[in-house]
């Protein structure tokens, strides 16, 4: 008993030391940083230091976003997001987007870097035809949806440039996912002409 408590202990501080928090904060109509890369887990907190902001990072308003992010317009806030899902993000000030209040945020998995190389999955072109090319993807499992939700393909990708014939497919918005090891690595949203 001793053992698994000392175990526990163990694995329960180690989870806790590698995650981390970073802050972003405002400077007039400026994120700073305007850019950052972190782990998945890892959590970020906005904070608004003065005037009328907000954080949004939708995929209303990013389609590429992997998930949804932010907090409504207001002063005086501090607000914060845990990354679950790797990817990159944008994300805006509403108010003061046009000013330049925008950021980026790239979200990386530990378990997908091979040596000094993120493996950053790639679904393209957008807007796409009869083909798609799937890069990156050795081994991932790629889900493609209708917009209503309607499963329209499910294929595990067995090498790193698959090239897919989307010709059985109508014209319209289509939703995917891109799976490894059953975790939801990347989504967006595609669309055929």
């Amino acid at each position: 008993m001793r053992f698994k408590t000392l175990l526990f202990t163990f694995l329960f501080s180690y989870s806790a030391v590698s995650q981390s928090n970073d802050t972003i904060s405002n400077s007039g109509t400026s994120w700073v940083p305007s850019a950052l890369t972190i782990n998945v887990g890892d959590t970020v907190t906005w904070v608004n230091t003065g005037g009328t902001h907000n954080v949004n990072g939708t995929t209303t308003t990013f389609p590429n976003n992997p998930e949804s992010f932010g907090n409504s317009i207001a002063a005086g806030w501090t607000y914060q997001h845990v990354f679950t899902i790797a990817g990159n993000y944008d994300f805006q000030c509403d108010p003061h987007a046009s000013m330049g209040m925008t950021g980026t945020i790239t979200v990386q998995d530990p378990s997908l870097i091979q040596g000094n190389n993120i493996i950053d999955p790639e679904v393209y072109p957008n807007p796409f035809y009869n083909n798609l090319t799937i890069k990156n993807c050795n081994g991932y499992q790629l889900i493609i949806y209708s917009i209503i939700g309607k499963l329209e393909f499910s294929e595990i990708i067995l090498n790193d440039n698959h090239q897919l014939s989307t010709a059985q497919l109508p014209e319209g918005i289509y939703l995917y996912e891109i799976l490894y090891d059953n975790k939801k690595i990347k989504s967006g949203k595609l669309v055929k002409h």
